[in-house]
């Protein structure tokens, strides 16, 4: 289990994996939206599953693991909130436990390699996005980006309330000042329990046990542990294990093999 010494060095991690893990796919697999979310998630997976906050307020003495898994049925999916789902058990002592739910839509920028000024969130569909909010106000868009300057490239990625985005109606880098790291919104939001749906029938329905066609896509299951007192223990977390696997590496056969300039508008 790693340690850290506040909530502050962990976000700083986990922001290193996201962007080390954006950074690994440009410009050879940007094209590719579904394999940089893989991609990303995997590497959280594996660098930051089991993780323990030392010291600082608030979360003192926090624990969290989380898991991610992929839906094998996501071709039947009835995409009602977008790519990636949390499910975030909170546990405050033994038998004082809560589940909440939030879901995130993820679009990567559209290089324009003319004009990078011209470079666009091409696929945002606004529409989708409102759609989406009907079902939960608790939803997020993410961003993927990658910005070339003569020391090299630097991928990140941010996020807003999608919400907002649909007010602020901007499909480019503008959206920049109303947004937040992914890495902060994971580590300092979503695992102390802000920003969730608690909503039981919404929660049962991720977990993929309503209908045939439940669940999302991608799923981050997390237990976060606000007490000192007791330890963590993610097989208290229930999950349809019918439809949900355990999300392994992108295979190199999925990687696209064309475009390897970088994407064009």
């Amino acid at each position: 289990m790693e340690s850290y010494s506040s909530r502050f060095d962990w976000h700083q991690a986990v922001d290193d994996t996201v962007n080390s893990a954006l950074g690994k796919c440009y410009p050879r697999d940007w094209k590719d939206e579904d394999y940089l979310t893989r991609s990303l998630l995997f590497a959280l997976k594996n660098e930051h599953s089991n993780v323990t906050i030392e010291q600082g307020e608030p979360g003192k003495n926090a624990k969290c693991h989380w898991d991610v898994y992929k839906n094998t049925k996501e071709q039947g999916i009835e995409q009602k909130h977008g790519d990636i789902g949390i499910l975030v058990q909170l546990r405050f002592g033994e038998d004082k436990i809560l589940e909440g739910v939030a879901f995130l839509e993820a679009k990567r920028i559209y290089h324009n390699q003319a004009d990078d000024s011209k470079s666009r969130f091409s696929a945002l569909d606004m529409e989708q996005l409102k759609r989406y909010c009907n079902n939960s106000s608790f939803h997020r868009t993410v961003f993927y980006d990658c910005v070339s300057s003569e020391s090299g490239n630097t991928a990140f990625s941010a996020t807003i309330p999608t919400r907002h985005l649909i007010t602020i109606n901007s499909d480019d880098r503008a959206i920049y000042p109303h947004c937040e790291y992914l890495s902060y919104c994971l580590t300092d939001r979503y695992l102390q329990g802000y920003e969730l749906d608690f909503d039981p029938d919404l929660v049962a329905s991720v977990k993929g046990f309503l209908d045939a066609n439940g669940g999302v896509k991608y799923l981050i299951v997390a237990q976060s542990v606000l007490s000192p007192d007791i330890d963590l223990n993610p097989n208290l977390i229930s999950i349809n294990k019918a439809i949900y696997k355990v999300l392994e590496a992108p295979a190199p056969s999925s990687k696209p093999r064309s475009n390897l300039g970088g994407p064009t508008m």
